[in-house]
């Protein structure tokens, strides 16, 4: 990988690390809600930007690296994912658990999809 593709990336994971986090601070509702809300938005914009515009021939290799690879990468996170549930089942919230984890694992790459098909309906 050549230094400019690593450039990319690494200032889209820091603009996406700053996102992330206003989003979080910014968000008036339990932490993991808003890592649901914030990974859930994040899959919809990668289907978008990977699948529609990327797959369309409308962004580049390097533009994807820096919106997706980069941005949405520090963006959205599966390590808080992970750790809230684990903070959920740690409580006995295994109805909460149940529910965060089934709705990040069915309806991310659900939105994903519908990112990826509407924009590729509409180029």
């Amino acid at each position: 990988m050549d230094g400019r593709a690593l450039l990319l990336v690494a200032v889209g994971g820091a603009l996406g690390a700053i996102a992330r986090h206003l989003s979080t601070t910014m968000l008036p509702i339990e932490t993991h809600w808003s890592t649901l809300a914030i990974n859930l938005t994040g899959s919809l914009l990668l289907g978008i930007i990977a699948g529609g515009l990327h797959g369309s021939g409308l962004i580049s290799d390097e533009l994807l690296l820096l919106l997706g690879t980069g941005i949405l990468g520090a963006f959205t996170t599966m390590s808080t994912f992970s750790i809230d549930v684990m903070k959920l089942v740690d409580g006995s919230q295994w109805a909460t658990a149940t529910l965060y984890l089934g709705s990040t694992a069915l309806i991310g790459p659900i939105l994903a999809l519908i990112g990826w098909k509407c924009t590729s309906m509409i180029l």
